[in-house]
């Protein structure tokens, strides 16, 4: 297929769901992928089904000085970064903000909104000197939605959705396209909640799915996301900037 030929990824949170399949695909459309994960298990595992086309690296997302010496030594060893991929989140056990703390609040805010913005300031300037580069958020419907029950976490998405559009103006001079991805209901490790794969209970499958609150009748799989980021990652998308595609089976048009 080669839409990715001779690019540099780096995708976070690449040893799981989502992010798993983004390498994946990355791999597949001829990239080279950088691979940053905090789990060593899961990262290598990743690295292993892509094989030399991965450069994996064991990271947590808000260690800002080995993140900043990662992005310069992958800069040097591969001359280049032009995309990417600011995946990596938690999604914190059900809590409201009558039983939160603001420790769980500022630990969903650090992983989930301030760690993407440190990791598209440190890639940002190699891309600004390349006058070419792609950055890709991943959002969430809870961003402009809320289940009612993880407010941290939907804060933090829809400070995502903000910062696409404000990162987006400021980048367009430099030909750095900025846009987010929106995935409904998945089934990946993040769903589980509690011990319970929230895709699997009864009313999900009596409302969601039997009833088509979501129209497809089905949750979402991470290859229905990942799709949408290689082509926003890709030469086909050259004039779209600031944009969320909803990836959702439909669930956000209907009543």
């Amino acid at each position: 297929m080669g839409l990715l030929d001779g690019k540099v990824c780096l995708v976070t949170g690449a040893g799981q769901g989502l992010g798993r399949s983004v390498c994946l695909e990355m791999a597949r459309e001829g990239a080279e992928v950088v691979l940053l994960e905090r789990n060593p298990d899961t990262l290598a595992a990743v690295a292993a089904e892509i094989g030399r086309q991965a450069h994996p690296f064991q990271l947590d997302v808000t260690d800002y000085d080995r993140y900043g010496a990662i992005v310069a030594e992958v800069a040097a060893r591969l001359g280049r970064i032009d995309v990417l991929v600011n995946n990596a989140a938690i999604n914190p056990a059900t809590r409201t903000i009558l039983n939160d703390t603001l420790e769980e609040w500022r630990q969903t805010i650090a992983i989930n909104l301030e760690a993407v913005y440190m990791g598209s300031k440190l890639v940002a300037p190699h891309m600004a000197k390349q006058q070419d580069g792609r950055i890709i958020h991943i959002a969430s419907i809870q961003g402009f939605a809320s289940s009612g029950d993880c407010g941290s976490y939907n804060a933090a998405k829809g400070g995502i959705i903000a910062y696409t559009k404000s990162m987006a103006v400021e980048l367009g001079r430099h030909n750095i396209l900025v846009n987010a991805v929106a995935p409904g209901f998945m089934a990946t490790p993040m769903s589980v909640v509690n011990g319970v794969d929230e895709a699997t209970t009864p009313d999900f499958l009596e409302w969601y799915v039997g009833r088509r609150k979501i129209p497809l009748g089905r949750t979402g799989y991470p290859e229905d996301v990942s799709g949408t980021v290689i082509f926003l990652a890709s030469g086909y998308c050259r004039y779209m900037t600031g944009q969320l595609l909803v990836v959702d089976g439909g669930l956000m048009s209907t009543f």
